[in-house]
């Protein structure tokens, strides 16, 4: 899922069956070739080592340096309070339960309808 400053919902891929990982799916995808260089990127730490110039990641600890300095601190705070927006766009989909449940008809592609359906919905709440 892409979601700009607004918290509105740009992208969102196909669901896929079992447990696939996120970055996976981004590098399938391409979707970082795709953005422009001057765009910033705000990702969680599951996305090291994504390559993108303007990809901002949280400062992890390490066995090396177990503590963080007061500015790794800080970065870490505004990267978080950021990424609360992509978390409140997130949930506001799942309010609608066609995206959280599994929907168990048999026409190809189905879930995927729901999703955009509960994306669009999202996108026309906070807009309005």
């Amino acid at each position: 899922m892409l979601v700009d400053g607004k918290r509105r919902i740009g992208y969102l891929s196909p669901s896929k069956r079992g447990a696939v990982h996120e970055k996976r799916l981004c590098e399938q995808k391409q979707l970082v070739a795709n953005i422009p260089p001057e765009v910033s990127i705000l990702a969680d730490s599951g996305f090291q080592g994504l390559r993108h110039p303007g990809l901002c990641l949280p400062v992890k600890a390490n066995k090396w340096h177990p503590e963080l300095s007061e500015e790794q601190r800080e970065w870490n705070r505004l990267v978080a309070s950021i990424r609360v927006g992509v978390e409140h766009a997130i949930g506001g989909m799942k309010r609608y339960a066609a995206v959280s449940g599994v929907y168990r008809n048999r026409l190809p592609g189905t879930d995927d309808r729901f999703n955009l359906l509960a994306a669009g919905l999202w996108n026309y709440l906070i807009s309005t």
